[in-house]
């Protein structure tokens, strides 16, 4: 997965929960980008049909982003090794809707 998605996970109560998966990604030697097998997670808007702007950055532009830390809809992050273990880094996402990420990204 080299682009961000939006998805809908379900949570324990039962109600949806939209997100957007950003993949990680690293310049490899030939100036290509390459899966580092980190995702974060971010709260998406609910049904206001937008979509992702998913053309990598320019090395010369600015990158302005706010952190992560100080973003209101950062909802962490799932990093996967090489063997297939997995580990989340945040505390808003249910064991259930972890793994539906984790789903979406192994499919």
């Amino acid at each position: 997965m080299k682009t961000p998605v939006q998805l809908s996970l379900t949570q324990a109560d039962g109600t949806p929960r939209k997100v957007i998966v950003e993949p990680v990604l690293e310049e490899d030697d030939n100036g290509g980008l390459q899966n580092t097998g980190v995702y974060k997670i971010y709260k998406d808007a609910f049904d206001d049909e937008s979509a992702l702007f998913t053309e990598p950055l320019e090395i010369n532009d600015i990158n302005d982003e706010l952190a992560d830390k100080d973003n209101p809809d950062y909802l962490g992050k799932i990093t996967i090794t090489d063997n297939d273990k997995w580990k989340y880094e945040g505390e808003l996402l249910g064991n259930d809707e972890q793994e539906q990420v984790l789903k979406y990204i192994n499919e």
